[in-house]
């Protein structure tokens, strides 16, 4: 998951210096962002309908990870801005493969009691690149140049690939997967309430963190020198949080993590909208990305356990494209409000965002509600 994300949102980092290289104009290196998100939305739940239930995960994953090594050794290898666009495609291609399906098949191996540590496990990698992959894809491009950072990410994806081919077992037991029947009643506008929470939620997050370089530097007066500390502070509590959901969420349920992690963003983006200078605004944004990663971990928990599960594999890859459609959103968002309004209005687009994510999980829970209550009258 971490080489997945990384590749996806390391052109922010790189964009740069390989529009230099490339003799292309600088505001296309957007393009390259667009690219992969766009194909990883699409190909992900189209990738599980038509082959989930036909090819083992085994195969999937690694056919998945194959493209993804393969295609980042061509990104890093082209000779052209067009060379590099198809190469990202590519490389969105085999990420779909892999997400989903590594999530559906962890959960398959455990009981349901287990399902929130697993899942928090499997999408680690996916917080951690979130919350600090532009952060070493700029580092490494210091080092290396756009076309070493751009491989090492490709060597850690074929790493990924030799012990996938030697570990991951060829016949999974699911003895412990539970053989849920889907809702009849509520088949599709349950989860799909569940996924537009994503959307909102990735979006809330993203109008903050799409410019939080900008955001520490000229709202907050975060030095230069004193930056990379505060997005390293903020790397380490988004995997806080991630690791804290996965620690709890089969404890206490669902439910409670989510209405916490609206509840704390609420409070954090309030007091970002105050003066808080240098070092209580590093701290404030870095408690966002705590409270944002406890929401991944129940929310795909609460999706997984609404269908049968030869579904997971679907409802999961759906999440991830609905995780991308976010991320794109609320980078837009971001973008559009701090050239028409200022650095200042950003939380405020968030908080708007995160009221309405609100609304949906509030009409989540109403409809799953009257469906207990009507089972319950048939009982």
């Amino acid at each position: 998951m971490f080489v997945i994300c990384t590749t996806s949102l390391s052109i922010l980092g790189l964009g740069p210096a390989l529009t230099r290289d490339l003799a292309a104009d600088p505001a296309d290196a957007g393009w390259l962002v667009t690219a992969f998100a766009a194909t990883f939305a699409l190909a992900a739940p189209l990738s599980q309908f038509a082959l989930g239930r036909r090819l083992a995960p085994r195969t999937l994953i690694l056919a998945g990870a194959s493209i993804l090594a393969a295609s980042l050794v061509w990104s890093a290898l082209a000779s052209s801005f067009e060379a590099l666009l198809i190469a990202r495609i590519a490389s969105a291609l085999g990420g779909a493969l892999i997400a989903p399906t590594s999530a559906a098949l962890a959960i398959s191996l455990v009981p349901v009691d287990r399902r929130g540590a697993v899942l928090a496990t499997v999408f680690a990698g996916f917080t951690l690149a979130t919350v600090g992959g532009v952060p070493i894809a700029t580092w490494l491009t210091l080092l290396l140049g756009w076309r070493g950072a751009i491989a090492a990410i490709g060597l850690a994806a074929i790493l990924f690939v030799a012990l996938a081919a030697i570990y991951m077992p060829r016949n999974a037991d699911t003895a412990n997967a539970p053989r849920k029947q889907p809702s009849q009643r509520l088949p599709l506008l349950a989860p799909a309430l569940l996924l537009t929470g994503t959307v909102g939620m990735l979006s809330a997050q993203f109008v903050i963190y799409a410019l939080m370089g900008e955001l520490l530097g000229q709202q907050f007066g975060v030095s230069a020198s004193e930056l990379p500390i505060a997005i390293l502070l903020f790397g380490v509590l988004g995997v806080a949080g991630n690791a804290a959901a996965g620690a709890v969420s089969d404890r206490v349920g669902p439910s409670p993590l989510i209405w916490a992690s609206f509840a704390g963003l609420a409070a954090f983006l309030s007091l970002m909208l105050l003066d808080l200078g240098p070092y209580l605004g590093a701290v404030v944004l870095s408690g966002c990305a705590f409270m944002g990663t406890l929401f991944a971990t129940p929310q795909q928990n609460r999706l997984v356990g609404l269908v049968a599960q030869e579904h997971h594999g679907i409802v999961l890859a759906l999440n991830s494209s609905a995780s991308y459609l976010g991320i794109a959103v609320g980078s837009a968002s971001a973008s559009a409000l701090a050239l028409n309004t200022g650095l200042w209005a950003l939380p405020v687009g968030a908080l708007g965002l995160l009221a309405l994510t609100v609304v949906v999980t509030i009409a989540f829970g109403s409809i799953r509600h009257e469906e207990r209550v009507g089972t319950e009258r048939k009982s």
